[in-house]
């Protein structure tokens, strides 16, 4: 099956990434990649070559990175190599049953990066 990128989806990045900040991640080289691609398929058509889709999805990963995605795969991370170490699991049966909720993987993630400090955590101004 043959993998394509059309307009829209190119159009649905670049808003994303104008609104997120991440065009300002992306270096100039691949910034004016995006840029082109974006033109080529409002003029021509879809974009079908590989190697120029792969370098194209990986910008759209990085465009797609949000903080919240960030503390998600942060989460999964810590709960496999939880589910992995059997004297864990022997003293904690309930893990398990945590490690099944949502909400207490996006609390490991956000635990474990603010561990890492990194993020800053913005206060609002008093005044």
């Amino acid at each position: 099956m043959l993998e394509t990128i059309s307009h829209a989806e190119m159009l649905e990045l670049w808003e994303r990434a104008r609104k997120n900040g991440a065009l300002r991640k992306l270096g100039y080289i691949k910034r004016g990649l995006f840029c082109a691609a974006l033109e080529y398929t409002r003029t021509v058509g879809e974009i079908v070559h590989p190697k120029l889709i792969s370098a194209i999805s990986g910008m759209a990963d990085l465009i797609r990175n949000t903080i919240g995605r960030r503390i998600w795969r942060q989460g999964m991370y810590r709960a496999r190599a939880w589910l992995h170490n059997a004297r864990l699991i022997a003293f904690f049966p309930n893990v398990r049953k945590w490690i099944c909720e949502d909400s207490y993987i996006f609390w490991l993630g956000t635990e474990l990066l603010a561990k890492r400090r990194a993020w800053v955590f913005m206060m609002p101004a008093v005044g």
